[in-house]
């Protein structure tokens, strides 16, 4: 079981990458830090959009904070056996993680999710030495603060009829007229400017949003969630089922309700989540299927390669999208850009195979892991 569960890990790291690309992507294309995209988007633009929002945007990155915090028990659990103290080496993997988001977040997209999980790690190695349930009531606490903070004054208050967020025109302009230049300086500013707005975010919102996934994946393997999930197959199934669909009723408040605070909040805080869960569930069960795991086994190589990965994805978008590279930006319908991506992932698969038939790790890995335990 111990490889098999590495294998469902590493495998859906890989599918993840694949969903973060295809969210990434719109976001390197098109100005999204400053629209409403679903009245931006039009026509088939606009249908594959909400298609996208239901199924793939808000629901990746939950599963790759949930493998985090998966991961980061992994380590505890390594470090009792090999007799290595756990916390000076996880903070040193953390806050080189760290130093990578920041480095990737101002020169490459603003969007980096490394940094703001580098730090909310912090927060959680807290509860790898505890029992599970700590950690069960932790994430029941981080939503409920939530709830209260960010959404309640809202129902209360009354809702915006159009968030902030979506600025005028000729804010529009300007992210259009930074992003197609040359001047790369101006675009890293762009990118300081939003990857700074986000990490406050991190810090303000992140411990009752993102952190509660990462606990849920600690208390996964501390209560061997995925040998249940297995041995109750059939009724997992179900409950996937019903997860599922209630995640993308959620998601549709968003969709119903445009330009809505609460129904964005409600929609992303929690729909995305909950479909994610029922992803994982269902990769799960697949890849304890023989003809479920050889379609699969593909993302495995790659999700050995996450770190290597991401960071080569973000400069792929880079050259492509912006003035300094080809000049793609805002040129692309949403079709294309998907059609476009799922290339460069078909690609990078075949890299990671080839790669990996050569060498253990990525070239980004294998500094990490000297990082973290110093040698």
């Amino acid at each position: 079981m111990a490889k098999q569960r590495i294998f469902s890990i590493d495998a859906l790291r890989g599918f993840s990458l694949l969903g973060i690309l295809l969210m990434n992507i719109l976001t390197f294309a098109y100005p999204y830090q400053v629209i409403n995209p679903f009245e931006y988007f039009q026509h088939q633009d606009g249908a594959l959009f909400k298609l996208s929002s239901l199924f793939i945007i808000g629901s990746f990155y939950p599963i790759f904070a949930f493998l985090f915090g998966y991961g980061l028990s992994i380590m505890y659990k390594n470090s009792l056996e090999r007799n290595i103290d756990y916390y000076p080496m996880i903070i040193r993997r953390l806050l080189f993680l760290l130093l990578i988001g920041v480095v990737h977040g101002i020169f490459l997209f603003y969007g980096d999710i490394l940094a703001t999980y580098a730090l909310l790690g912090l927060i959680a190695i807290l509860f790898v030495k505890l029992k599970p349930h700590y950690s069960l009531i932790a994430i029941c606490i981080g939503f409920g603060i939530f709830s209260l903070l960010y959404i309640l004054p809202i129902i209360l208050l009354g809702d915006a009829t159009q968030l902030e967020s979506f600025v005028g025109l000729q804010e529009l302009e300007r992210v259009n007229n930074i992003l197609i230049s040359t001047d790369y300086l101006s675009i890293a500013g762009y990118n300081l400017k939003y990857f700074g707005e986000n990490i406050a975010s991190a810090i303000l919102v992140g411990p009752f949003s993102i952190l509660p996934i990462m606990l849920f994946g600690i208390y996964a393997h501390k209560t061997n969630w995925f040998k249940k999930i297995i041995t109750h197959k059939n009724l997992y199934i179900i409950i996937g089922l019903v997860i599922f669909i209630l995640g993308l009723a959620v998601k549709m408040i968003q969709i119903n309700l445009v330009g809505s605070m609460i129904s964005q909040l409600i929609s992303q805080m929690f729909g995305g989540p909950i479909v994610a869960i029922s992803y994982i569930i269902f990769f799960v069960i697949l890849c304890e299927d023989s003809i479920g795991r050889r379609i699969l086994l593909p993302f495995q190589s790659i999700g050995k390669l996450s770190l290597t990965i991401y960071i080569m994805q973000s400069i792929i978008c880079v050259l492509i999208f912006y003035g300094i590279g080809f000049s793609l930006y805002g040129k692309l319908s949403v079709l294309t850009l998907y059609i476009m991506a799922i290339v460069i992932f078909i690609i990078q698969l075949i890299i990671s195979y080839l790669y990996l038939k050569k060498f253990n790790q990525g070239p980004l890995e294998k500094i990490w892991r000297k990082v973290t335990y110093l040698k």
